[in-house]
Formats: structure tokens, C-alpha cells, sequence
């Protein structure tokens, strides 16, 4: 006779496990001491144990791994059930080799991203615009994506839109505007905003051209060149199209630590999904 103990030590299953299963029915002891209440396993449950674990490796559930250890289930139902099981880990194998593929593409997408933002990245002023546009605000950056979509929807005038990001300093609202450039002395048509964003002093521009598989933030990559040099961007962030999938992203920069008044904090300042 084995105890609880022994077979736990034979098989790898823990003792609590064990017990577990005495109480499902599943692996009951030979005897039970009806003083102490300790249970002995013969030697050849050890083999029940281990089919048992071998059942579960393969996914069966505790009711099928009952049936088929009490031969309740027969060689063409046992056939069955493998080749049922055999189809669903085949199925999240594929799904599990399309999620890492998209993995890999993501983080291709972000190493390239660096290397552009590296390559690009120019410090200097920012210019002053005048848009011509629409503004909302939203509580998170999840939220930016889908008010974009939702301005540019309304947006009447024609042009390249450009859009900014702005994340109050309280950390409550972030504004989003979407516009068009306007002329010095023009007037937003109908229902349209007068938008005017002051210059500044000293900014960020990097230049970021998409290929057609990308998908990724042209924004992720930013904030990492910037600390690389000693800086932070903060602010409002500007998105200015050039051309097909190219676009210049624009922010106001500083030293990592400067308090500077009337900044946003960089968490709330910008989207995961701009484009």
C-alpha cells in the first residue's frame, strides 16, 4: 500500500490534488484508516493517476477522463473524441500562429518606427497655424480615434486635414481639433471654427511614412527619441499630412523635469490610433 504521500511522490500530482480528486470520485483509496482517516493507495492506481494526468494534458474534461478510465467509453468512442480534440488544438494553433504573426508585424512595425523617428527628428521652433475646423473633447485617449472619424465626418472645407491633440493639465478632458489650413485674412466658412495655434519656441518635427501593412501609433517611437536626448514632449501635438502615408508630427519639447506651465501630461495627450 502506498500513501497519499507515496503516490504523490510517483506520480507528480500534489497531495491536495490527490485529495481532489477522491472527493470527485475520480482516484478513491483501496482503504481509509477509520481512526485517523489516512488514505492508501494500492501500487496499480498509480497508473490511474498517470492516465488520468495524461487525459487532462490532452484537454479532456474531468467527466470524459472518468469515462474512459471507468471503460465506459469504447475504442470508437475514444477515437472520437481524440479527433475532435485533435481539430480544436489545430484551430488554436492557427489562431495562436496568426496572433504571433501579427505579434511580429507590430513590433517590426514599431523597430522600423524608431529607426525612421531616429533618422527624422529635428528640434527647432514650431510654426503658428491657423485652422479652419471642428473641436470636441474626450475623456481618454481610447477616445480620440473615433472622434476623429466622427469631425472629419462633418468637416466641410476642403483640404488636408490637419489635426492637434491637447490633454488638459488636470488630467480631466483631452481637446482634439480637426481642420484645414486657413489664409492669413480668410474666415472659417459655415459652421466651421476659427482655429489659431500660437508658434513655438522650441518643438519636435519627425517625419513618419507609413507602409500599407502599418498600422502601429506614428507616436509610440516619439516620446522614446526625445528621452534618448534628455527631453519630453508636452503640450499640444500636431499631425500634419505631406502626401500619401506620409505625415510630420509636431510637439512642443523640454528638459525632463521642467515644470513648465500650461503643459498636458504626456499619458493624456495623444491616441494609440491616429490614423
Amino acid at each position: 500500500m502506498l500513501s497519499i504521500g507515496e503516490l504523490a511522490d510517483r506520480t507528480g500530482v500534489s497531495v491536495r490534488m490527490l485529495r481532489h480528486y477522491d472527493a470527485l470520485g475520480l482516484v478513491v483509496p483501496e482503504r481509509v484508516d477509520p481512526a485517523t482517516a489516512y488514505r492508501w493507495y494500492s501500487a496499480s492506481q498509480v497508473g490511474r493517476v498517470n492516465s488520468l494526468v495524461a487525459l487532462k494534458r490532452l484537454g479532456f474534461t474531468l467527466d470524459q477522463c472518468r469515462a474512459a478510465l471507468d471503460d465506459q467509453v469504447g475504442a470508437e468512442r475514444l477515437t472520437a473524441m481524440l479527433r475532435l480534440r485533435q481539430e480544436e488544438l489545430e484551430a488554436r494553433i492557427e489562431a495562436d500562429s496568426r496572433r504571433l504573426a501579427e505579434v511580429r508585424r507590430r513590433l517590426r512595425a514599431i523597430e522600423e518606427g524608431q529607426a525612421m523617428t531616429d533618422d527624422t527628428l529635428c528640434l527647432g521652433p514650431l510654426p503658428a497655424l491657423r485652422l479652419a475646423g471642428l473641436s470636441a473633447e474626450v475623456n481618454d485617449t481610447s477616445e480620440i480615434s473615433a472622434m476623429i472619424d466622427h469631425l472629419e465626418s462633418r468637416l466641410t472645407a476642403a483640404g488636408p486635414t490637419i489635426r492637434t491633440f491637447y490633454g488638459r493639465p488636470d488630467g480631466s478632458k483631452i481637446e482634439v481639433v480637426v481642420g484645414v489650413r486657413l489664409a492669413p485674412e480668410a474666415r472659417p466658412g459655415p459652421g466651421l471654427e476659427l482655429v489659431e495655434l500660437p508658434g513655438e519656441p522650441r518643438g519636435a518635427i519627425v517625419t513618419h511614412t507609413r507602409s500599407e501593412e502599418d498600422t502601429s501609433d506614428p507616436w509610440l517611437t516619439v516620446d522614446v527619441a526625445l528621452g534618448d536626448r534628455g527631453l519630453e514632449s508636452y503640450g499640444r501635438y500636431r499631425q500634419i499630412p505631406l502626401g500619401d502615408r506620409v505625415v510630420e508630427l509636431h510637439c512642443p519639447v523640454r528638459e525632463i523635469g521642467c515644470n513648465a506651465p500650461h503643459s498636458a501630461p504626456r499619458q493624456t495627450s495623444r491616441s494609440s490610433s491616429r490614423e
